[in-house]
């Protein structure tokens, strides 16, 4: 199923391309391009807690319990990016948990997991492009939170996802071998309603950089919640009025 078409730059040899793309909904035919193209990312980058790769295993599992996932391709019908969410429903892996969703509404969590864009099309927006093409798909399914983890040290991606308007709810490690992840990596969990968006009065407002961990850790365990992310890749937490309103 196409769900958009159009032209991306692409960095080739010191210079800029312009080249036609396509992105589509895709299933199990995408999952060995998925695999290869989160590899070949991660081998790439500087600082691998940024990115966890997930395994050819975890996807297909996801898929068989009714994930979505958004590919886009290229003028060869090369695998450029791709957006892939899950429905965890009561799993113990449902973010929701972390965050405070309702127990009755857990099963109405859409769960965000990898976002990869291969390096020479960075800059097109593709993560924020895809969510904005995934949003109304699951939304017509009836699913009203998205919740995902983000790398403290990936302001790009954060950006992307709070310019959604999710929100930072909690600061925890995750993905460790560890019963109590303390063997993990530094996670920011971030949650944001489907169908609405907050606009409950600000009480008090802290500005924090990006790399203060434990002061950020002591900001949400007070009840603040990361609002708002700065180009100087610092964040503004806030509490707001209505404390009840937007309970973690």
């Amino acid at each position: 199923m196409i769900i958009s078409q159009g032209q991306l730059v692409r960095e080739r040899h010191g210079s800029q391309d312009m080249e036609n793309y396509t992105a589509k909904l895709v299933s199990y035919e995408a999952l060995h391009h998925m695999v290869d193209l989160i590899q070949r990312v991660y081998d790439a980058l500087p600082n691998k807690e940024v990115l966890f790769v997930d395994s050819y295993e975890d996807m297909k599992q996801d898929i068989d319990e009714g994930a979505k996932i958004i590919g886009v391709y290229g003028e060869e019908n090369q695998m450029i990016a791709y957006r892939y969410v899950s429905f965890p429903g009561l799993q113990d892996r449902n973010l929701g948990y972390d965050v405070g969703v309702p127990k009755d509404e857990l099963d109405k969590v859409c769960q965000l997991e990898t976002t990869v864009v291969d390096p020479p099309y960075r800059g097109n927006n593709l993560q924020y492009m895809t969510l904005s093409m995934m949003k109304p798909i699951v939304a017509t399914e009836g699913y009203k939170h998205m919740v995902c983890t983000i790398s403290p040290y990936n302001y790009f991606s954060v950006n992307n996802i709070m310019r959604h308007g999710l929100k930072i709810k909690d600061l925890k490690k995750k993905y460790g071998t560890l019963p109590d992840n303390s063997d993990g990596i530094w996670r920011y969990i971030l949650h944001g309603r489907i169908d609405q968006k907050i606009n409950t009065p600000i009480e008090k407002m802290v500005n924090v950089p990006m790399t203060m961990i434990e002061k950020q850790k002591e900001l949400l365990e007070t009840g603040f919640i990361g609002h708002e992310l700065h180009r100087d890749q610092s964040l503004d937490y806030v509490q707001y009025s209505s404390l009840l309103e937007n309970s973690r």
